[in-house]
């Protein structure tokens, strides 16, 4: 059963780590509001809340910890020491995509025009 992130410091170690899965193809399924995981390793997803509505036998736990206006970002060794859970706010999780989208830009100056793009589009299906 997976534990429920509230240490910062933990938090900052998981957020770091999903970040090199944050590009142009997770922009896009964030934007509908899917989720994206490790390219099929199986080790951090983050996942809305609408994808664990499917699966409530799966997600029983989450269900009952996660709030509205919420993503999970979920993590399994090696990803994390054990299974762990992270729920951000979505103004949070937001930011926290907006700073990494930074980062890309900064790598990749050609692709500024794009990434403001798809982070727009992030930040309306979230409603922010």
């Amino acid at each position: 059963m997976p534990i429920t992130v509230l240490d910062e410091k933990e938090k900052e170690t998981l957020l770091i780590g999903y970040k090199t899965f944050i590009h142009k193809r997770s922009l896009k399924e964030f934007a509908k509001k899917i989720g994206y995981g490790d390219d099929g390793g199986g080790y951090m997803e983050l996942i809305f809340k609408e994808v664990l509505i499917d699966d409530p036998y799966e997600y029983q736990q989450e269900l009952s910890e996660i709030k509205d206006r919420q993503v999970l970002l979920s993590a399994i060794p090696p990803a994390a020491p054990v299974e762990e859970n992270l729920y951000l706010d979505f103004d949070e999780f937001y930011n926290y995509l907006a700073e990494v989208v930074d980062e890309r830009i900064s790598e990749s100056p050609e692709d500024k025009e794009e990434y403001e793009q798809l982070l727009a589009e992030v930040k309306i299906a979230l409603e922010l």
